[in-house]
């Protein structure tokens, strides 16, 4: 039978985010071509949220600790503080999948007064705008390097696919398994430290 332990099962939760993330960024795409500064933020969201979700799974694929623990490492939208949980090798090549300009972003921009204090500051739309969320050529290029990080965390998963036939399932370990999941939780304590 060959299964994934708890951590590599909560990874691949997180990758079908991921995946999911840079789906609805396509659709998206389209309908924002003529639309406003809030429709065209959200397409940033989406790649930021793609991103957040490929580093945490690569984090779960990582981590030796209990997933509880892992779980509340995690608890951040903060691109550059979650790539440093990941060791200094995988850090160092996940960096490259990830454009610059979007380490400072924050997931806030999905609100349309974020959007325009980031992309209008001083009342007009500045140089941001035009270089980035306007720029379709520059949000292909993220959406791509982002395809690719995707891609690249899903070959770390050892059991892609789960085998097993029915004389091997045992009911009362999928059941503790789902639980496991189920039971994750925010450590309060901890949250408000980070």
């Amino acid at each position: 039978m060959l299964k994934s332990d708890i951590n590599e099962t909560i990874a691949k939760n997180f990758l079908t985010d991921s995946r999911d993330f840079l789906k609805r960024y396509k659709i998206l795409q389209e309908k924002s071509i003529a639309s406003h500064i809030g429709m065209r933020s959200k397409l940033l969201i989406d790649l930021l949220f793609s991103a957040e979700c490929s580093i945490k799974g690569l984090i779960f694929i990582e981590s030796k600790d209990d997933e509880n623990i892992t779980y509340n490492k995690i608890l951040k939208h903060d691109l550059k503080k979650l790539l440093d949980i990941l060791s200094l090798q995988e850090k160092n090549k996940c960096s490259k999948f990830i454009d610059e300009k979007l380490l400072s972003y924050d997931v806030s921009n999905r609100y349309m007064i974020e959007a325009y204090k980031t992309f209008r500051p001083n009342g007009a739309l500045d140089m941001e705008y035009y270089s980035t969320i306007a720029n379709f050529n520059w949000l292909d290029s993220v959406y791509n390097k982002l395809n690719t990080l995707e891609n690249y965390v899903w070959k770390k998963i050892k059991v892609p696919i789960e085998e097993f036939n029915f004389a091997e399932l045992n009911v009362d370990d999928m059941i503790d398994e789902h639980n496991r999941i189920m039971n994750l939780k925010k450590n309060k304590k901890r949250i408000n430290s980070i």
